[in-house]
């Protein structure tokens, strides 16, 4: 590509035919400093004529209706007395073109070379006997003029031209926006902008390079007659703080269809941090705006985050802080996970481990600059820590968070509800009829729960059936309902344990009926001055009736209970390493039934079968009196059923009516009375 070359045109004036003036919307514009320096000059065509043919000859009248560029082109030759040189493709359009009598050589050359022109053709000076005509695209590459001076100097023509504008107050990024339209669109010569200089470079004709000029005279100015600066001293806030905020109030993208709020141009806030100030740029119209919006953001506020102590009265505190501490931090990956990642860079470390040495909290917020989400989340600050010592909760986070924690604490702390369970653990003698205990008792049972019974049989009788039995056993004990023999007997039943539980929603309870015996669970032999010697490790082996009962509490009074039965007892011995060792039989279920407050549950199945030799002897020597006298085998089945009844305690004085009936039937009945509930005469002896 050629380099331009730099030209100065001689000035042209002319006040005659066709001048060519700035467009309509430039010709309001008014400056009158600009006017007194520069004026615009009239326009004169770039084919010049031969020095012999003179510019004010008269020329017309000159009549073109749809004519070719051919024809066009041979009148050019004609009137400047040049070679015109052409390429092979012009664009191929017709020219209509009227000259009155009157018009002289320059008027016409002028008419003509604008008429080439806005038909898409350009007219190059080709040295003084020629001239080039070649397309409009094609003329902004044919070696055009870089004008140093202002275009507002030269004549008005269309001869292609390039001029760098310098600005000293626009931005040139807004400036080549605004004029690319402006532009012959021919040419197809976007303006180029020079971001270190602030310039641009327009390549166009001499027409409208003077347009764009005028229009940047006018806009390439200060501002500073309409900028007033106001300081701003902040009491309470902080200036980075508060020029934060305005920037994301007026700077930012309108996040709704309507307008956004836009400050005049120039607007500009600083903060000071040396002076904890404010610096405002603008228009003084402004201030009031800014004095109102500046004064509410410098506010007093308290601090973003604060430590309270809640006293728990029911709840455990390390169970609640646990519970808090898995809500917090499930809600923050669930914001986390919604809001794309986001969070994560901001991650909080919370922690609810017991502070057992004087609650000396161990864990703080990871995020200080958190915000909080909304009026039901949790904010980042949140931090929760259990003191077993006084057993509360001790809580930092904002206003928000600990309103949330206390709303949350008080659902939690409550009094759960409880059950009494009271149990009958008998064992019953089947005969080779019975299939089961159950049968064997006469008892009617539905779901696991005694709706009636009507059998009397060794060792006890029950009585009743239907709503009569249900009342019967809604406020008795239930070894008087069932009314069965409470001590060994040699018949058919017999009651080994009458225990009670009272136990709270949800906490297994447990029962065992036995004995500890001592249980060889290893051996070491070791070598000593005599041999091996062997040494045996022992423990404890619990051997009885053990029973597991987890109650759930409905709201309407139901139990449900996880109930676990497990029996052992001793069936024989053997000897290991020369200690005799029991051998140990285990029976054991697990069931789970509901039933209301009071009614009672019957549970059975775990039976065990024991064969006994009994020999009838004749005579003082055993072998002989084994050998002569006889001898009987016998198989027994027995079975433990389990009767249950769950009562609900509402903390009312019907709570202690069963417990006070068992009191009373003991020989020291009266005696307990005077302690547990002494009348005012008769204080309690200490």
């Amino acid at each position: 590509m050629l380099l331009p070359k730099l030209i100065s045109t001689p000035r042209f004036h002319s006040n005659k035919f066709l001048n060519v003036l700035i467009i309509g919307a430039l010709a309001s514009v008014t400056c009158p400093s600009f006017a007194a320096e520069t004026t615009v000059v009239a326009g004169v065509a770039v084919a010049t004529p031969v020095s012999t043919l003179s510019p004010n000859d008269k020329v017309g009248p000159v009549s073109l209706r749809d004519d070719t560029v051919a024809q066009v082109l041979d009148i050019l030759q004609k009137w400047t007395g040049k070679t015109v040189l052409r390429p092979q493709a012009l664009p191929p359009n017709l020219y209509t073109l009227n000259l009155p009598v009157g018009a002289t050589r320059a008027e016409a050359l002028l008419a003509i070379e604008t008429l080439l022109n806005l038909n898409g053709v350009a007219v190059i000076q080709q040295g003084d006997r020629f001239l080039k005509v070649v397309p409009n695209n094609v003329a902004k590459s044919e070696s055009p003029s870089l004008i140093m001076e202002s275009t507002l100097n030269l004549p008005s023509s269309g001869r292609v031209a390039s001029k760098i504008f310098v600005l000293k107050h626009a931005n040139g990024q807004e400036v080549v926006a605004q004029i690319a339209s402006m532009l012959n669109a021919t040419l197809a010569t976007p303006p180029v902008y020079f971001g270190r200089n602030n310039a641009i470079l327009v390549t166009d004709s001499i027409m409208n390079l003077q347009k764009i000029e005028t229009l940047l005279n006018q806009l390439d100015r200060p501002q500073l007659d309409v900028v007033a600066t106001k300081m701003y001293s902040l009491k309470h806030a902080i200036a980075t703080d508060i020029v934060n905020k305005l920037t994301t109030l007026l700077r930012s993208p309108a996040q709704t269809a309507g307008a956004p709020f836009r400050l005049s141009t120039g607007t500009s806030f600083t903060a000071d941090e040396r002076t904890n100030r404010i610096i405002l740029i603008g228009s003084a119209d402004q201030h009031s705006f800014f004095d109102n919006l500046i004064e509410t953001l410098d506010a007093t506020a308290d601090p973003n985050t604060m430590t309270d102590v809640i006293f728990l009265r029911h709840a455990n505190a390390t169970e609640v802080a646990t519970l808090l501490t898995q809500l917090i931090t499930g809600q923050t990956k669930a914001t986390t996970t919604a809001t794309g990642g986001r969070a994560a860079a901001t991650g909080t470390n919370r922690n609810s481990t017991p502070a057992t040495n004087n609650a000396a909290p161990a864990a703080a917020a990871a995020n200080a600059s958190a915000t909080q989400n909304g009026a039901d989340e949790f904010s980042s600050m949140t931090t929760v820590l259990a003191d077993i010592r006084s057993n509360s909760i001790v809580v930092s986070g904002t206003k928000d968070d600990l309103r949330l924690l206390r709303q949350l604490i008080d659902k939690v702390d409550v009094v759960l509800p409880q059950v009494r369970v009271e149990v009958v653990i008998a064992e019953v003698t089947l005969k080779d009829e019975d299939t089961s205990g159950i049968k064997a008792l006469g008892l009617d049972v539905s779901s696991g729960k005694l709706i009636g019974v009507s059998s009397t049989f060794g060792g006890g009788t029950l009585a009743g059936n239907g709503s009569a039995f249900a009342t019967l056993a809604a406020g008795n004990d239930l070894t008087g309902i069932i009314a069965l023999s409470t001590t060994p007997t040699k018949t058919d039943t017999r009651i080994l344990s009458v225990p009670t539980i009272t136990t709270t929603h949800n906490k297994e309870a447990t029962i065992f009926v036995g004995e500890s015996r001592p249980v060889i669970t290893g051996t070491q032999s070791t070598a000593g001055t005599s041999g091996l010697v062997s040494s045996s490790t022992v423990s404890q082996r619990d051997i009885g009736i053990q029973l597991k009962v987890l109650p759930l509490i409905g709201k309407d009074g139901s139990v449900q209970m996880q109930v676990t039965q497990q029996v052992e007892d001793i069936l024989g011995q053997v000897t290991l390493d020369g200690n005799l060792q029991p051998i140990i039989g285990r029976r054991s279920t697990d069931s789970f039934v509901s039933a209301k407050s009071g009614e009672i549950i019957v549970l059975g199945g775990l039976q065990r079968t024991q064969s006994l030799n009994d020999a009838n002897r004749l005579g003082p020597i055993p072998f002989l009196g084994d050998l002569l006298g006889s001898s009987t085998k016998s198989t027994t089945r027995t079975e433990l059923v389990i009767f249950m009844r769950p009562y609900v305690l509402n903390n009312s004085a019907v709570d202690n009516i069963n417990a006070i009936n068992r009191i009373n039937a003991t020989p020291i009945g009266e005696e307990v009375k005077k302690v547990i509930n002494p009348s005012p005469a008769e204080p309690v002896n200490k």
